[in-house]
């Protein structure tokens, strides 16, 4: 086979998986269009839409400004600062994925991250070639491809993780694979000079995204490249660096300029003081203690290396048992040959820079958002394929891509064997299998119960709609994240703020309440304790499956006239 027909054949291939994988990736957004399974992904809908149609980040409900319902008036993942809702996060993905919107339709909103998660697979395979050859790269970039946790986060479009690792390893790539630095020292003229310095200003400016998608990174960002600064103090490219500062600040700085605007400080975010929500237990453990007033500022989430090293093994090791055995037997496999074999000098280098990066990065993940008790599951003891915690450490799950696949470089590398190939490629088809089956058919927050649990909220949500008023004002737990922006929200309904806000929400708008179906008992407690003392009733409306939508309604009965 000559070298055109065989890069073609390269080509081609490429094209077919990319073209497989946007639409495996594109599953919920292509099968069940805006509707989503959390109130983050409905926030950052709403605000990128928002945007999109006159550049505000914020929305105005005028019972934010009544007396006794001051900021109670929005859904989960979204704050009130000052009388306006705002995004109760980081503002990277909404305005990113609103100029999206802007280019290409609303239609396009679902389909941005399956874009960056091909484009950041297409980077890591780059990167680990330039690194460690050709071959490793391409494995590398179809590992990422079918590992499970890409996989399922970026099916899970509207959440900012994979979209911020893959711009992140796109900055990288142009800062070390430098290919338009490549082209201009291939064609020696003067027009092709200024072609050197792209590089750098692309990957300031992916760089600057990624930070604006996921600021809280920046800890371990800054920690690899200290590292990388003292292993290649030597050979860095400090022009190359200084351009990508100076395009990364430009980028980051209409993004604190919003912070100011929206927050009230630039350095503020949506989700406001971190360290409020923070366990005594987490704040005030031994490795805390040690930590003393440099805890707050460096694990403002807390810090439990007992509780972050069981979190670890517990999501991070043993639910994709699989592929972590996988990495471990593949890091004892290369370590095993590398001793029966001598490599060059900057191989080395680039061995041990890319391992020390890998430790440093991973252990800070580790106890930085492994400290952390997140609970985003109604039942507090499932483990599923949609824990946060497997999101947070998603970097991690990336860089376990490259000791696998420098193995299956190196089963290749050998004098060629038709069945090393065979088991190779069969390894690599069974991996995706199974991931395939991790993400779409487990249990609880598979693909598949996700989707099939979408298209429930949508239909009860089309009924809640239907039985409301445009000016009613509803009150729910969890169905939030379906409901709003179609309607004025207030979250909870057990909230002590709530119960003090029901009289004069009731006297303002319709006033609902939809969530799981009250036992009768439980029900007369509740109008009995919560509505009749303030001349409040309350009347099922219609049941839908395990929830019912209630009107509560002004009795007068404490006495009161309009």
């Amino acid at each position: 086979m000559t070298l055109l027909r065989k890069n073609l054949l390269l080509t081609v291939s490429g094209l077919a998986l990319a073209v497989i994988f946007f639409f495996a990736y594109s599953f919920l957004g292509l099968s069940v269009p805006n509707v989503y399974n959390s109130p983050d992904e409905n926030a950052n809908a709403v605000f990128a839409r928002q945007f999109a149609a006159d550049g505000r980040l914020y929305r105005v409900d005028e019972l934010n400004l009544r007396t006794g319902l001051e900021g109670l008036v929005h859904p989960r993942s979204v704050r009130v600062v000052g009388g306006f809702q705002v995004p109760g996060g980081f503002l990277g993905l909404p305005v990113m994925f609103g100029l999206a919107i802007r280019v290409f339709g609303s239609a396009s909103l679902p389909f941005v991250t399956p874009v960056l998660a091909l484009l950041g697979a297409l980077a890591w395979g780059c990167l680990l070639g330039w690194l460690f050859g050709r071959r490793v790269g391409m494995f590398g970039g179809l590992l990422l491809l079918v590992n499970p946790v890409w996989w399922y986060w970026a099916a899970r479009s509207l959440m900012p993780n994979v979209a911020f690792c893959s711009l992140l390893l796109l900055a990288v790539t142009f800062v070390v694979w430098a290919p338009f630095f490549r082209v201009a020292e291939r064609r020696c003229r003067d027009g092709w000079r200024l072609l050197r310095q792209a590089d750098g200003a692309l990957a300031g400016m992916f760089l600057g995204l990624a930070l604006a998608v996921r600021p809280v990174e920046l800890y371990w960002i800054v920690l690899a490249v200290m590292v990388l600064a003292v292993v290649y103090r030597r050979s860095i490219p400090w022009s190359r660096v200084a351009v990508a500062g100076a395009f990364c600040l430009l980028t980051l700085a209409p993004f604190l300029i919003l912070n100011q605007s929206l927050y009230g400080h630039w350095l503020m975010s949506g989700y406001g003081d971190v360290g409020v929500g923070v366990s005594e237990t987490t704040q005030g453990g031994l490795g805390a203690r040690l930590l003393g007033p440099l805890r707050p500022w460096l694990f403002p989430l807390g810090f439990v290396p007992r509780l972050a090293l069981a979190n670890f093994w517990t999501y991070g090791v043993k639910f994709f048992w699989w592929w972590s055995a996988l990495s471990v037997l593949s890091g004892a496999y290369l370590l095993l040959r590398r001793r029966n074999r001598t490599c060059s000098v900057e191989r080395s280098r680039r061995i041990r820079s890319f391992l020390i990066v890998a430790a440093a990065v991973t252990g800070w993940l580790i106890l930085f958002y492994g400290s952390w008790p997140v609970q985003d599951n109604p039942d507090p003891s499932a483990v599923t394929v949609g824990s946060s915690y497997l999101r947070y450490w998603l970097p991690t799950f990336v860089l376990s891509t490259a000791p696998l696949a420098a193995a299956f470089d190196c089963l290749l590398s050998r004098r060629f064997s038709w069945w090393r190939s065979a088991a190779v490629w069969t390894m690599l088809l069974a991996t995706a299998v199974v991931s395939a089956a991790a993400v779409f058919g487990s249990a609880q927050e598979g693909l598949s119960a996700v989707r099939s649990s979408l298209v429930g909220y949508r239909s009860d949500v089309r009924t809640v709609l239907s039985l409301t008023g445009s000016d009613a004002l509803i009150i729910v737990d969890r169905a939030d994240k379906t409901i709003y922006p179609y309607r004025s929200v207030i979250s909870p309904l057990r909230s002590e703020q709530t119960y003090e806000a029901l009289p004069v929400a009731a006297a303002a708008r319709p006033l609902y309440y939809y969530g799981l179906t009250f036992p009768l008992k439980d029900l007369d407690w509740f109008r009995a304790n919560r509505l009749v003392p303030h001349g409040l009733d309350m009347e099922a409306v219609q049941e839908l499956g395990q929830n019912t939508l209630y009107r509560i309604f002004r009795t007068y009965s404490a006495g009161g006239t309009d």
